[in-house]
């Protein structure tokens, strides 16, 4: 969540206030806490400097950083969960949803003001204190996770009344989503309250991702390799399966029929390579009813000194797409067939 320069400066230049003065008694502040901007209601950085300008872009860097390092540390155990996590689209955060975050952070950090000005009569430079209302902070805080709550609380409740497996998993996913994204916030919170605590929620990730996961075992998929792939897609698919969580079905009367194909085609030598480029497809179906679920396709193109090298490279290539994303596809399947 670091801030960039030109976002500091913009800050920084919007920045006014602030009481100059050139008294021959240090303030409080400058050492210590400040009587006037109690630590109970103010997050506050200090700033020193030569100039009055930089002694404030060194206040309010020394505030931001305070802010997000904070944040930073109290949500280890979030980016711990995300990046462990085996559940198809809870590794990280979408980009809006980390978007989202980024934006109240900047927010957040745009609340700073400056508040003093002392010059030092005998070394002439200048210090500044920037403080940041915790109340203020606070508000919006509280609002924003208030909603995501609402949100975690109706993609559970649409999980819990669909009869629709796929659409069971696709609304779950969506509340860990969002309540990842709360307890993103929640950290926050708990750095401008004055009392260190966030707000109640209904849920937690941890227990989410269990309900989750649980859900995934009931999830039994046959797959088929569709004739003239190239060889070795079956243990490709067969792992991708397996890594994303899903029970593989050998019996007769499979719940789901995942089609798999790579078909490739041979395009000779370009500069003293191999080159093989074709296109990975898939596709889910009901086994009962035979009503497909969707389809997805990803390009695939690969080289090798040797035929049989550019070959193996592009099942290496359909391999690392299948393990990042198949999961995650399939799930979102339901979302286009509610």
């Amino acid at each position: 969540m670091k801030l960039s320069i030109s976002v500091l400066l913009a800050i920084v230049a919007l920045l006014q206030g602030g009481c100059a003065a050139t008294k021959s008694n240090q303030p409080d502040w400058i050492a210590g806490n400040s009587a006037q901007y109690p630590k109970a209601q103010y997050l506050y950085g200090r700033g020193q400097a030569s100039s009055v300008e930089e002694a404030k872009k060194r206040a309010l860097a020394d505030l931001s950083e305070i802010f997000q390092v904070r944040v930073a540390v109290n949500s280890e155990d979030v980016q711990r969960y995300k990046s462990n996590s085996k559940t198809p689209g809870s590794e990280q955060f979408s980009t809006e949803s980390t978007r989202r975050i980024n934006t109240t952070t900047e927010q957040i950090i745009r609340g700073i003001q400056v508040a003093e000005i002392w010059q030092d009569p005998a070394k002439n430079d200048y210090h500044v204190m920037a403080v940041l209302q915790r109340q203020q902070a606070s508000v919006g805080l509280r609002q924003q996770i208030d909603q995501l709550d609402d949100a975690v609380h109706a993609n559970v409740e649409q999980s819990i009344g669909s009869a629709d497996l796929f659409v069971k998993l696709a609304s779950l996913r969506k509340a860990i989503d969002a309540q990842l994204e709360l307890e993103e916030l929640q950290k926050m919170l708990q750095v401008v309250s004055s009392s260190g605590h966030g707000v109640d929620t209904k849920y937690n990730s941890g227990r989410l991702k269990v309900e989750l996961d649980e859900m995934l075992k009931r999830v039994r998929v046959a797959f088929k390799i569709i004739d003239g792939s190239a060889p070795g897609l079956e243990e490709v698919v067969a792992g991708a399966l397996s890594k994303a969580g899903f029970l593989i079905d050998t019996g007769e009367s499979p719940v789901f029929l995942l089609k798999a194909g790579l078909k490739l085609s041979d395009m000779g030598i370009i500069d003293g390579w191999y080159w093989q480029r074709g296109n990975l497809e898939i596709s889910v179906s009901e086994s009962a009813t035979g009503r497909v679920r969707g389809a997805q396709r990803w390009p695939i193109k690969s080289s090798g000194r040797e035929r049989a090298a550019a070959v193996r490279r592009a099942l290496d290539e359909a391999d690392l797409v299948l393990k990042s994303e198949l999961g995650a596809t399939i799930i979102g399947m339901a979302i286009g067939t509610k």
